[in-house]
């Protein structure tokens, strides 16, 4: 169970909602076709919401879980979002660069080894698609929800206003 947990946690980072249907994402992330920019260049600090969905996506404003993912420099950390409990893990992760920028996890645990999971990662504006399995099962190398990888799509939420309190003016 806690192997799935993490493992949806991860299905992230990172959301749909506005998302086209045929999966289309910016030439600067990975476009088939296309060279993904220097994964230095990724900026992905910012709480993502979205989905693991089903299949390849074709409904991206819904699936299996409903999730949050916060990244803050190389930590990110998941939480449910459906009401069926709250935090799913936390860890690290790592980005390179191949036809699509490559995404990897490493869930933080207190007891036994850490796990690792690998991914593959497509951007558009403000949202990510990311494919993730266990080690064990490879690198996915298709942008879809099958046998042990999981399809997260997410989209990244604007920064909250400033507390009103903390944005007056002193007086």
């Amino acid at each position: 169970m806690m192997k799935r947990s993490f493992l949806l946690l991860l299905a992230l980072n990172v959301a749909a909602v506005a998302m086209a249907a045929d999966g289309g994402v910016s030439r600067s992330a990975g476009a088939k076709g296309q060279t993904p920019a220097a994964a230095a260049d990724l900026n992905l600090d910012g709480v993502w919401r979205g989905f693991v969905v089903a299949g390849k996506g074709e409904h991206p404003n819904s699936g299996t879980v409903h999730l949050e993912l916060t990244i803050r420099g190389k930590r990110i950390v998941a939480q449910r979002l459906d009401g069926q409990g709250g935090p799913l893990g936390q860890g690290t992760y790592t980005m390179t660069t191949a036809r699509y920028y490559q995404m990897d996890a490493t869930e933080s645990r207190s007891r036994g080894k850490p796990r690792s999971y690998l991914g593959i990662c497509a951007f558009g504006p403000d949202l990510m698609r990311w494919c993730v399995a266990p080690s064990g099962n490879g690198r996915p190398t298709t942008f879809e929800t099958k046998g042990q990888q999981f399809l997260l799509i997410l989209k990244r939420q604007k920064a909250e206003k400033a507390d009103a309190a903390t944005a007056a003016p002193a007086g």
